[in-house]
Parts: structure tokens; sequence; C-alpha cells
């Protein structure tokens, strides 16, 4: 039994995703095999995948359940002793299921010679289905695919680190970075960038910001860069003082009508008492009154006439 251990940087995507293949043996080998344990080379028809004998060219696909990933490396452990079964396959990262792939051709294996049955084929590549192909028979036969553990690692698209946990920077092109390390796949956006140039592993602009731009990604706006015409500056001061100042006017105002509205309220029950007690002495018979009737009644003639003059000045 031949065993190697899988890399520990990213994940084994395996787990999200499901496995087809172009045909089953009648004694077992489905296609789920391959991506569940044991890891081992050692063959049994539970343990591994195996398609029939046929003369058309032979498949194995998994296809991912969480969309698009990075897929930095594929190992895959064959059949042991049987080597001579891989003989001239071809591995893939695709966008679709066509048979033949149309993808991404990641490895095709050269002759003279037969193949290793554990290799672990680097990729790089992003996709969202990894196809194992093979059109060359064995002595007549097949081809054949009997694959007893594959492991895709690499990341979700827009994450990377150990166990794909860290979020790819939003200022990597479509923000997608390599798992490894969290550069940017694509490169970063250059769009307010000086010269259009960012480091790709943490997309800050390096040599400084465009017209009116600030910060680290020049992602800010400013309004005193150097750039900038001073009439427009000035322009932009004058409009925060009329502001301001409007602002203040605006305030005297309110204040001056509340002030008004105050003392009205205060004046008018004084009014209404007056208005009262004249009612009340000119509803008598200036005949009768006495003497001191008769100056209240000449004392609240005089205050409201001196009251009316006021208000009309």
């Amino acid at each position: 039994m031949i065993v190697v251990h899988i890399h520990d940087i990213q994940d084994n995507l395996t787990p999200f995703g499901t496995a087809t293949q172009s045909s089953t043996y009648y004694k077992g080998g489905i296609s789920q095999n391959a991506i569940k344990p044991p890891v081992s080379n050692e063959f049994s028809y539970g343990n591994c995948s195996h398609t029939n004998y046929t003369r058309t060219p032979a498949w194995w696909m998994f296809q991912f359940s969480i969309g698009i990933a990075y897929i930095t490396d594929i190992t895959i452990y064959y059949r042991e002793s049987w080597s001579k079964r891989m003989d001239g396959f071809k591995l893939y990262v695709t966008n679709t299921s066509a048979i033949p792939p149309d993808g991404y051709l990641c490895y095709e294996d050269p002759d003279p010679g037969l193949p290793n049955i554990t290799q672990t084929i680097p990729c790089n590549k992003l996709g969202r289905y990894v196809i194992y192909y093979d059109t060359t028979g064995e002595n007549g036969k097949g081809p054949f695919i009997e694959l007893c553990y594959v492991a895709i690692i690499g990341c979700r698209k827009g994450f990377w680190g150990r166990n794909c946990e860290k979020v790819c920077s939003e200022y990597c092109t479509e923000r997608h970075c390599y798992p490894g390390n969290g550069s940017c796949i694509f490169g970063c956006n250059t769009d307010s960038c000086l010269n259009n140039n960012c480091n790709k592993y943490t997309g800050i602009c390096t040599d400084g910001c465009k017209e009116r731009r600030t910060g680290d990604f020049c992602n800010k706006f400013s309004i005193n860069t150097a750039e900038t015409d001073d009439d427009e500056v000035t322009t932009r001061i004058g409009i925060f003082i009329g502001i301001f100042m409007g602002g203040v006017l605006l305030g005297i105002l309110m204040t001056v009508f509340v002030c008004f509205v105050i003392r009205r309220k205060r004046q008018l029950p004084q009014k209404q008492s007056k208005d009262n007690a004249l009612k009340k002495t000119q509803s008598q018979d200036p005949h009768t009154m006495t003497m001191l009737e008769w100056k209240m009644y000449l004392l609240i003639r005089i205050s409201d006439e001196t009251g009316a003059n006021d208000m009309t000045r």
C-alpha cells in the first residue's frame, strides 16, 4: 500500500462537490469512491472508481457545489500496479462539463514511459470542473479509469490562507487572489493609482494617487491636493462661509420671532383685564359715578390710548 500526505496549506475541496464518470464497472467502482477516504492506492470496488470496458474515451469529472474555485494542485492516487492504464491521461480544469473537455489543460502524460500512480499536479487555475480524461487503451481494451483517491487543493474564489479563512482584498480585480499568499491574481484596481501602479500583494498604490485622491488605496477624495486649482479652493471656501453666515442669520431671525411671540402673550392678559374694567365703568351712567370711579375711568382711557399709540409706531 502506498500512502502520500495531502497539502495542509489550503482546503481539500472535494467535500464541496460531486463526482461523475463515463461508465461504471458492473462489479462496482462508483465515481464518488474517488473523493472518499481512505487516502490510498490500494484497490477495491468499494474504495476506488472503475469505469467499464469500452472503446470510447473514458472520463471522471468533479463539479464544485461552491461555484468557482481556484485550484492550486490536484493529487491523484491511482490503482496500485496498474500504471499502464494511466498511460496518456490528461487532466483539465474547465468551466463547462463538455466532453471532450474544452477548458484549461493542466497536465498531459508524456511519452515514453509509464506515469507514477501517485502524483501531485500543479494547475493554478480558476474553474468549476476538474476532469480526468483518457483516450488510450490497454492491450486492445479500455481505456479505463481506476482512481482510488483524488485531492483537489485550493480555495473558493475570493478566499485564501490556511483553511481558506481569509477574504481577498477588495482592491484585487474581481476580488480574487492566490490561495497561498493572498496576492491579486488578475491584478489590482489601478483606476485611482498614479501611473497605474499598485502592489499585487496588498493592492496599495505604490506611486501615489491620481488628482484629488488620497489614502493607501487612493479610494478617498481630497480637496487639498497639490493639483487642486487655487481658484477652486477659494470658491469652495466662499461657499462654506456663505452657508455658515446664512445659518447664523436664520438663527437670529428665529430668536427675534420667539421673543415677539412671548411678549405678545404676556401683554394679552393685561389688555383683557383693562378692557373688562373699562366695560364695567362704561356701563355706568356718568352722572351716577362717584369721583373715584370717574378718575379710574379716565386713567383706563389714557392707558389704552397710550398703548395704541405705541403699537402704531
